[in-house]
């Protein structure tokens, strides 16, 4: 048998996307609020009206506005009250080859295929679905705590030539795995064959199974990923709103109606953006106004360029609004994603084909925004589009630079007017569309 013993302490990894919190969705208004962000940065706030591969119309109190789904980064939906997690073991989830993650209160696999009831949030959506088992990529039985999903997202990960049954031990508290052929799967047998004998084995010993694809490849591109609240996540190459239901085909070719009230994310940025801290730069070079001698070691990281974090560890941060009021603090916005630059750098990147603008947001670290002052020089190919001062008693700088057919970006921090006080200058956002 070939078997290993996954550690149950060992915290190593990362926890899983498999450890959801199946809630009962209550007091969800019928309107959609949503969000709607461009690629140009531009936002619209109002009601979901339709949705299709097309376009999506928002109604918002100018009139409706329609949107080409191409020209969209997201849409996202005003938060909700959760509810209280449950702890059903009888919810788990499939996972397709094409990505998309299904919660699901049972599964049936015969005769290459599956028979799965989902764990729709509503009765309004149809719990029923049939596909081919070789679009499942892996299957969790039960809902798993923190400690067994970390085990279980190493086991899902091995890089095996078989398939692989996650085997519950120590009365449920941590998972084996052994390699076999996954046959037939009905509600307490799993046919199994396991070094060329076929076994029938109890599914209440299982936690999950694991298949070996060699070809994991898409029938369609996805057009966007929607993220729901109950743990649904589906790569959606056709999405259609109809009846406050989505009707969605994943790239994987599977076809499930989902309730629009448990989305609460529709990424569209698959290959429409790419953020400069997804970027490896060409060259990166950071100079110290005072040259420091070569001891000091600790020191000459002290200015070098922060990726989606800020110079002193936390998120990236600008002050919308300027001030030492507690209104001016409340106004702080962080963001997930961009540069933190000190005075003077100077950073180089390459740029991949096709992308047409550099969008981001430009301002002093609130740390230092009494006297933070810096000059930010953004040149394509040796030709400035941007030159201008970033002071911390401003407002942030929105910046929206042509970069059609540019083959390199150069990003300069410059001493400002108080030499390099203060200047942690905060490129949020910072991002290339097409």
């Amino acid at each position: 048998m070939i078997c290993r013993q996954i550690l149950p302490d060992r915290d190593i990894f990362r926890s899983a996307a498999c450890v959801f919190a199946f809630a009962t969705l209550v007091g969800i208004a019928s309107a959609a609020e949503i969000s709607a962000t461009g690629l140009d940065g531009s936002t619209t706030h109002g009601e979901l009206r339709e949705w299709n591969n097309k376009e999506v119309v928002i109604a918002t109190p100018a009139g409706d506005r329609h949107i080409d789904t191409g020209q969209l980064i997201s849409l996202r939906w005003q938060p909700t009250p959760a509810s209280p997690a449950t702890s059903d073991n009888n919810t788990g989830f499939v996972e397709l080859t094409d990505g998309s993650i299904l919660p699901i209160k049972s599964i049936q696999i015969e005769q290459s295929k599956a028979t799965v009831t989902l764990a729709s949030p509503t009765k309004a959506a149809e719990n029923n679905l049939v596909l081919p088992s070789n679009q499942l990529a892996a299957v969790c039985f039960r809902g798993l705590g923190p400690p067994l999903a970390k085990q279980w997202d190493e086991i899902r990960h091995l890089n095996t030539a078989n398939d692989v049954l996650a085997v519950l031990k120590k009365d449920g508290k941590s998972l084996d795995y052994v390699e076999g052929v996954i046959g037939d799967v009905s509600a307490d047998k799993i046919d199994f064959k396991l070094e060329g004998e076929m076994q029938h084995v109890d599914r209440a010993k299982i936690a999950g199974a694991v298949y070996h694809r060699l070809d994991h490849s898409a029938q369609e591109k996805p057009r966007a990923t929607l993220q729901g609240r109950s743990g649904v996540r589906l790569n959606a190459a056709r999405v259609e709103l109809k009846d406050s239901l989505l009707d969605v085909t994943t790239s994987a070719g599977t076809q499930l109606r989902w309730p629009l009230d448990d989305i609460s994310l529709a990424d569209f940025s698959a290959g429409k953006l790419l953020y400069l801290s997804d970027i490896e730069p060409a060259s990166e070079d950071w100079t110290p106004l005072i040259g420091l001698p070569a001891a000091a070691t600790i020191a000459s990281t002290y200015g070098r360029p922060r990726r989606d974090r800020s110079a002193y560890g936390g998120p990236l941060a600008l002050a919308m609004k300027q001030g030492e009021t507690a209104a001016a603090q409340a106004a702080t916005r962080s963001f997930n994603k961009g540069l933190a630059l000190h005075s003077r750098t100077e950073v180089i990147y390459r740029l991949p084909p096709g992308f047409r603008r550099f969008i981001a947001l430009a301002g002093i670290d609130p740390a230092t925004s009494t006297v933070g002052n810096a000059q930010l020089i953004i040149s394509a190919d040796d030709h400035v589009l941007l030159n201008t001062n970033i002071a911390g008693d401003q407002p942030p700088h929105p910046i929206q630079l042509d970069i059609a057919n540019v083959k390199r970006l150069k990003i300069v921090v410059d001493y400002g007017q108080n030499l390099d006080t203060g200047d942690w200058l905060n490129l949020c956002d910072a991002r290339i569309v097409k």
